[in-house]
């Protein structure tokens, strides 16, 4: 089956949404059940739209893992943080608690993806050089890169947590073919 042909029939089926969007607290409660490969592939594909509660809740979990951080902070990081002085002094802001809490992630496996690593390094230095991040962990987190994927049968997608498509494609026996 080609591979739009599948998306369309996945879209279609009444149980891959797991938990609709805009509802954060029922996404954290189920999220609470999960594990922390399941919160990484969430992570992984999160729309920012929809918040950052889901992905604070996910960063002050001690089970949370190096990789999953790194993610938040890489799409935040670069996108604006790193940027913004304002921001930066924010600790309430997730790129601030992505610093405060990388020592006591207990795990650093996942692979993150990391948008432009080069770039945001190079920011994250020349920020330094002015005084700015000095006696955080910044340089390990941009620096993070993990030993593998996550694996769930999970994911998001705008905002609903659904069945992830690789998943929902094994488990209905689809073969794509483009």
């Amino acid at each position: 089956m080609k591979k739009m042909d599948a998306l369309f029939e996945y879209w279609k089926d009444p149980n891959y949404m797991v938990v609709p969007a805009e509802q954060p607290d029922t996404i954290i409660e189920w999220l609470s059940k999960q594990t922390r490969e399941t919160w990484h592939r969430v992570i992984m594909t999160w729309n920012y739209d929809y918040g950052c509660e889901v992905l604070t809740w996910v960063l002050d979990q001690e089970d949370c893992d190096k990789g999953t951080a790194a993610r938040i902070f890489d799409v935040e990081g670069l996108g604006h943080w790193i940027w913004d002085e304002r921001l930066a002094a924010d600790q309430d802001h997730i790129c601030f608690i992505v610093l405060k809490n990388w020592e006591r992630y207990r795990t650093g496996e996942f692979y993150h993806h990391p948008h432009d690593r080069e770039r945001l390094l190079e920011q994250v230095r020349k920020q330094m050089n002015r005084g700015l991040f000095t006696n955080t962990p910044i340089l390990d987190v941009v620096q993070y890169s993990g030993s593998r994927e996550a694996v769930s049968e999970f994911a998001s997608e705008d905002g609903n947590i659904v069945v992830a498509f690789d998943h929902w494609v094994r488990a209905n026996g689809i073969e794509i073919t483009e």
